[in-house]
């Protein structure tokens, strides 16, 4: 099946009050993958656990998507897609790279990240979290939360959408343990759809922006509405590292 077409990206970074920006964000729009991370740790370990967890992924999908024996030897789920079962072998392949930058080092030096992958097969759109990511559906202007950040506090409270940055303690993580489970959720993209992939420094504030920029738009060309939110959001303070990526289908 002929993938969707993701017609334009907006990309949006912003350190906040911290010292150094530990997100990392990427794209390949030709071959449907995009990856967000959230790094923790400091400026080499947290920088670098982001970063490399970013382009690990990118490398495995670029590498065996498309191939129907990629997941082999690796974990093969019989109720996932293709892309699924791909996009969950590559953020594990990931992990393991983290594990091994981590070898050696004490406890104050090693580097994790949070990291939300998406993969696009034709109109099915492939989710991988591991942590305190979270992604949007905007449909019509209706907003929709698809994948849900594993925190302390969304498990305290799982209504609120702007925690005290003290309980955005993701409950897992690239690098931290071999044993790693990556949720997998799957969606039928359409055409006019936006998706929204953000770290946890973003909070409600992307979220509102997107939706009522959608709301308030005749969607004829989606390259202004990409600058818009770009340049409403590059108007907000943060508190905390803030990356957000949005595709306009």
């Amino acid at each position: 099946m002929r993938r969707l077409p993701v017609h334009a990206i907006a990309m949006f970074s912003d350190r906040g009050r911290r010292e150094l920006q530990e997100d990392h964000a990427l794209e390949v729009k030709d071959n449907g993958i995009f990856v967000i991370a959230d790094g923790f740790g400091g400026p080499v370990a947290g920088v670098g656990a982001s970063k490399l967890a970013c382009e690990t992924v990118r490398g495995f999908l670029k590498k065996e998507g498309g191939d129907r024996e990629a997941t082999l030897p690796f974990v093969l789920r019989s109720y996932f897609s293709l892309a699924g079962n791909v996009l969950f072998n590559a953020l594990i392949h990931a992990n393991l790279k983290i594990l091994e930058m981590n070898h050696d080092k004490g406890t104050h030096e090693r580097g994790g990240a949070s990291v939300l992958a998406a993969f696009l097969d034709g109109d099915l759109l492939a989710l991988a979290n591991v942590g305190s990511c979270s992604a949007w559906l905007f449909r019509n202007g209706q907003p929709v939360e698809l994948v849900l950040p594993r925190t302390y506090a969304r498990m305290i409270d799982p209504l609120s959408l702007q925690a005290s940055p003290a309980l955005n303690i993701p409950l897992a993580a690239l690098g931290m343990a071999e044993d790693l489970e990556p949720e997998i959720m799957e969606y039928r993209i359409k055409k006019g759809d936006w998706i929204l992939l953000q770290t946890d420094g973003l909070g409600s504030k992307a979220v509102q922006t997107i939706g009522s920029i959608q709301i308030s738009r005749q969607i004829s060309g989606v390259q202004e509405p990409a600058r818009e939110i770009t340049a409403v959001l590059s108007e907000c303070q943060f508190e905390e590292n803030a990356t957000g990526m949005v595709m306009f289908f």
